[in-house]
């Protein structure tokens, strides 16, 4: 797997990119309601009733590391 830049728009855009590959699965085991906080490198991914809980659950994993958090079935942006 390439390296990414972990900044600003390329963020986004491989935090989008991997939200779709998993979007089928996560639809289909998660509430619509429900909010997922993915670590983009390796792909690890957290689901929470709300994005700080989502982000909670992910930061014990990767304390250091920057999450993409999309509410499931929709986005919502980046948070640390």
């Amino acid at each position: 797997m390439n390296k990414i830049n972990v900044s600003g728009q390329k963020f986004a855009e491989k935090g989008k990119e991997v939200y779709y590959l998993l979007k089928s699965k996560l639809e289909d085991s998660h509430h619509p309601e429900d909010y997922v906080a993915i670590e983009i490198k390796s792909r690890d991914y957290f689901v929470g009733k709300s994005g700080i809980e989502a982000i909670k659950k992910a930061q014990k994993k990767h304390p250091r590391k920057k999450f993409f958090l999309a509410q499931i079935g929709t986005m919502s942006g980046i948070l640390k």
